[in-house]
């Protein structure tokens, strides 16, 4: 009798068939991404090469980042909600930098840290930017220990991380946890997240984040994608990313590197790399142990996201996971990919969106051959890569996730190029997320505003075909081929118009800070 496979990891048994599906279908999508890619170089149009080239460059970008996903998302390590067994209990000091955030949101916070339970010495220590005399006084109700750089005349520099390294200073545990002042955590956060930190070489246990957010998620800020597949990849090669709240660190980790690196916008995703090319590991616990508030506007998505691509592709720029010493191979490759998604929004899918455009008011093709033979090519090609993605994100609708990326091109290419203007010593300005003064200076704008690129392509696809066929500028065989590829562009951007235009819904027909306030 064939003995059947052992497993050691939780969950490995009932994840075997999505894997096999994921490996298998990704390898037919290399294979008919090579072949189209192949045909591509043969058939393009010779007297429309600018056109053709610019085209076959976004589609190997294309087929790049679906290899860089790949290598991270062919493997998931999952957890047990529960955890893992803590034997020793450090010491734990928890730092909670604050800037102008909501006196009723850092206030939720706060009531929540008291009830955290650990065994060991526990130190709350809140790090105050804003230097009020309102969140001095909350710290003081709570027994916390209030630090500000503001009130103790320090240099107000690198914004949150500077911050976090002003409290990583002034205390003394054996690890750090990171909260952001808007974020609720759970009581046993630190007892669940502390036992895979005696694992040899952890340097930090990254949890599951998790947000209010409106009902049907329009702005996807659950990013379920990234916090229940990309972070389950990368945690399986021991290089999960630190997304700078609800982590739990070893002092002894940053102490090697200097504490929290400050040359780019945030902390979270630049030391995280800094550990990793010193040879420490990291974990991702997949499971919510805090909740917090997120963009619920147009404006402030634009914000938030436009910080995090900033940020993304100054690492990029300035310091290129593919030449980062010390930093294994895998780690390079997870590092790109970020900043390849951001590339490939911004520069080849505005292009895939434009090419019917060009189709239907020149009359050409960007290949020689007949255009069904390039839709048979293409569309085979393309079904494989959905199925693969399917599969690799473990069904958690990757589609939204890929409108979101498609919606948001133009704030991705603002921010690719903003950030070469940016070198390192060349720090751009750092905005909270739920800060007072910030978010009032966002609103007035109205939301149509920040839609009009999207809005520009999505009636062009819409328009242009019914001009061309009344005016005849291109054979009919062109058009009702394109209008595929004018009707996928229009679904692709239409997620996120109607998320920026649409009124929003809140659960059980409250307001975000009526849910906030009921979380527990």
């Amino acid at each position: 009798m064939k003995s059947q496979p052992s497993f050691r990891r939780y969950h490995e048994a009932e994840d075997r068939p999505r894997r096999i599906a994921a490996r298998l279908l990704s390898l037919l999508t290399y294979f008919t991404g090579l072949f189209y890619l192949g045909w591509s170089v043969f058939y393009y149009n010779s007297e429309h090469p600018v056109a053709a080239w610019v085209l076959i460059v976004a589609e190997v970008g294309c087929l790049w980042l679906f290899v860089l996903a790949g290598t991270t998302l062919w493997r998931l390590r999952f957890k047990p909600p529960e955890g893992v067994e803590v034997k020793e209990t450090p010491s734990v000091d928890i730092l909670i930098p604050t800037c102008n955030e909501p006196e009723n949101v850092i206030r939720k916070t706060l009531t929540a840290v008291s009830k955290i339970r650990w065994d060991g010495p526990l130190k709350v220590y809140i790090l105050d930017d804003g230097g009020t005399d309102v969140v001095e006084n909350m710290a003081k109700e709570f027994g916390y220990t209030y630090l500000s750089r503001r009130r103790s005349g320090e240099d107000l520099s690198d914004a949150k991380s500077g911050n976090l390294n002003f409290g990583y200073k002034n205390s003394r545990s054996d690890m750090i946890m990171t909260l952001d002042a808007d974020q609720v955590p759970d009581p046993e956060i630190l007892n669940k997240l502390a036992g895979y930190a005696f694992f040899k070489n952890v340097a930090f246990v990254q949890s599951k984040q998790q947000y209010i957010t409106q009902i049907g998620d329009p702005f996807y800020n659950s990013s379920k994608v990234f916090y229940d597949t990309v972070e389950l990849g990368m945690d399986n090669m021991d290089t999960a990313i630190s997304a700078g709240t609800g982590v739990l660190y070893w002092r002894k980790a940053l102490d090697e590197i200097g504490g929290f690196v400050t040359w780019n916008l945030v902390e979270d995703l630049t030391t995280s790399m800094e550990l990793h090319s010193h040879g420490w590991r990291s974990f991702y616990f997949p499971h919510a142990l805090s909740r917090g508030l997120a963009p619920d506007s147009i404006w402030k998505v634009y914000q938030q996201r436009g910080q995090w691509a900033l940020d993304t592709m100054r690492l990029f720029w300035w310091q290129n996971p593919m030449f980062k010493k010390g930093l294994p191979l895998r780690s390079r490759l997870h590092y790109s990919t970020v900043a390849s998604s951001y590339i490939f929004s911004a520069l080849a899918l505005p292009f895939f969106f434009l090419m019917p455009i060009w189709t239907y008011l020149t009359g050409d093709a960007v290949f020689e051959d007949d255009f069904q033979t390039y839709l048979w090519i293409r569309g085979i090609y393309f079904f494989f890569m959905m199925a693969a993605i399917h599969f690799m994100c473990y069904k958690e609708a990757p589609a939204k996730q890929f409108r979101h990326l498609a919606g948001l091109f133009p704030l991705y290419f603002k921010n690719i190029f903003k950030a070469l203007l940016y070198p390192k010593g060349r720090k751009p300005k750092y905005r909270p997320n739920n800060s007072r003064t910030d978010l009032p200076k966002l609103e007035p704008r109205p939301h149509i505003l920040a839609v009009l690129p999207q809005l520009l392509v999505i009636g062009l696809n819409a328009v242009v075909p019914f001009y061309a066929t009344y005016y005849q500028t291109c054979p009919p065989r062109l058009i009702a081929g394109n209008a595929f590829l004018s009707a996928f562009a229009i679904w692709a951007l239409s997620d996120i118009v109607a998320a920026a235009l649409r009124p929003k819904r809140w659960p059980e027909g409250g307001s975000p800070d009526d849910i906030y306030g009921k979380i527990q």
